[in-house]
């Protein structure tokens, strides 16, 4: 898993369930509190052992620990401005989502992320399949997904399961309202946003 991954996960514990439940969380996986050193490797399987452990003691589900990392992610700043360079609204962002990951994989030509393939079944229905068959990426994605639509003040239904990590199957994406509430403020002049 490549680092910048895992230490995503440990930014996003810290930040919102603060450094307790990281320490605790860290000492369950066998790994330094101090956080993850910059140039070092891991196995793929430690951001679910983390997950695991985390949830565990926040009483929720792992998958719903990872999910809620996808959201954090795209309300972190840098990583929200990329995503919002793919479209002016939900539905070209949607549209364009393959698209973010060419623009990613550029910048951070080491990063190994799924590629991704969006089909438009209508104007409002979506599919995303995700073409590495580990059930990470997907609630990483959905979760990301839930936290842009709310970013763009879209009102989006996603439907998608976890029942075979190993399937291809597609998060389907339905679009009901474009523009159902005020979506944060966005301009793409503007070097940097505060949060």
């Amino acid at each position: 898993m490549h680092r910048l991954i895992i230490r995503s996960i440990e930014g996003f514990l810290r930040q919102t369930y603060g450094e307790d439940l990281w320490t605790q969380t860290a000492a369950a996986s066998g790994i330094d509190a101090d956080g993850f050193q910059f140039l070092s490797r891991h196995p793929d399987t430690i951001v679910w052992k983390i997950a695991r452990n985390a949830a565990a003691r926040l009483n929720k589900p792992d998958i719903e620990v990872i999910e809620d990392l996808g959201a954090w992610l795209a309300r972190f700043e840098p990583v929200r401005r990329l995503l919002r360079f793919s479209g002016t609204d939900y539905r070209e962002f949607i549209t364009n989502l393959d698209e973010f990951l060419g623009l990613a994989q550029m910048a951070i030509p080491e990063l190994k992320l799924p590629r991704l393939n969006v089909i438009a079944r209508n104007d409002s229905l979506y599919e995303v399949i995700i073409d590495m068959p580990q059930l990470f990426w997907r609630p990483l994605a959905v979760g990301l997904l839930r936290a842009m639509a709310d970013d763009y003040g879209a009102l989006v239904v996603i439907d998608w399961s976890d029942d075979d990590p190993e399937a291809l199957i597609p998060i389907r994406v339905e679009l009901l309202a474009a523009s159902f509430a005020e979506g944060r403020s966005f301009d793409l002049s503007q070097a940097s946003v505060s949060g």
